[in-house]
């Protein structure tokens, strides 16, 4: 039993012994192979050349002072060979593998301590993932889609873009609240960084779906709801034709004939100035003139609105109930 012992005791000194032996061989020239070894990958295999450098790295880490400089050479060139590849892949059309690669870049980054290399990842991460939640959206893929747009901004929260974005996903599954939320958020945002563009997209989706409530209260009788809803409109655009067409009908219904005057005027000054267009907003101030009882103002505004569609309406006033000149 005790011979046992002994031997046990001997063979666990002798494995110690090889590990401390194995552990000293990680010399410089080690690291330096090592190194050699991912420059020479890096024309050809990108990822085996970061897996190289990885290696040498972490041998020179267990060398010490010796390698230092071998240390140095490979950490300095890990962030920047991922971020080729990952480059490479995107060029491919390969968006999620290319989306885990600048990921793993910013990891090296900030592993190896290089900040260049990290503010071009972070720079470019949120515009891949507003790429790939702008393609599920298309393909209806809407959850998906607001996961992709969220991981933008958790890397650009001033991304005026991806609120933009979400916010058309949030219109598609028919929730206001959300919308004009992410919608606001993009005209914020959007407007801090002078990106008009998105600001009057966001902008003008916000002010077209208050209208198309507005117009939905018309149809059920709410007038006065109609006035609050197109309030709310114009303050995202105010120079909407169709909100103050609107506002004269629903104006009108409520007996409020100098709005409704007000509202057709402001119309017909947005609108483009045909007889055609102008015609919808001269019928109802003449509905407002009639209710009025002023019949000459409204003859007249009638006698300008006979003309296509509101044709026999206008001249049904005119001749039947104006009984006009």
């Amino acid at each position: 039993m005790n011979k046992m012992k002994k031997i046990s005791a001997l063979l666990v000194s002798g494995l110690l012994l090889l590990h401390s032996n194995f552990t000293i061989a990680q010399t410089k020239d080690d690291a330096t192979n090592a190194y050699n070894r991912g420059v020479e990958l890096a024309s050809t295999d990108l990822p085996k050349a970061v897996e190289a450098l990885i290696e040498a790295v972490d041998i020179a880490e267990k060398a010490g002072d010796e390698a230092a400089d071998i240390l140095q050479l490979a950490s300095q060139q890990i962030p920047l060979l991922q971020y080729n590849y990952s480059t490479s892949l995107y060029k491919e059309k390969k968006l999620d593998e290319s989306i885990a690669g600048f990921i793993l870049a910013r990891d090296y980054s900030v592993k190896y301590k290089d900040e260049s290399t990290k503010a071009k990842a972070e720079e470019l991460l949120p515009k891949l993932y507003l790429s790939k939640g702008n393609g599920e959206m298309k393909d209806n893929k809407l959850a998906e889609a607001l996961e992709s747009f969220d991981k933008a901004l958790a890397y650009d929260s001033s991304f005026s873009k991806a609120y933009l974005l979400k916010g058309i996903v949030f219109k598609k599954q028919n929730k206001f609240d959300e919308m004009k939320a992410a919608m606001d958020k993009a005209i914020e945002t959007g407007t801090a960084s002078n990106d008009d563009k998105t600001v009057a997209s966001a902008s003008k989706t916000v002010s077209d779906d208050y209208i198309i409530n507005a117009n939905s209260a018309f149809k059920k009788g709410n007038f006065s709801e109609v006035i609050s809803l197109l309030d709310e409109s114009v303050k995202y655009v105010a120079d909407n034709p169709e909100a103050y067409y609107l506002y004269a009908l629903a104006n009108n219904k409520l007996s409020k004939w100098d709005d409704a005057i007000t509202s057709a005027e402001k119309g017909m000054s947005l609108d483009e100035n045909t007889p055609e267009k102008q015609a919808r907003f001269y019928f109802e101030m003449g509905m407002a003139q009639s209710g009025k009882n002023d019949t000459g103002a409204a003859c007249a505004s009638f006698k300008k609105a006979a003309v296509g569609p509101l044709a026999e309406s206008a001249n049904y006033q005119i001749k039947t109930v104006l009984k006009c000149n």
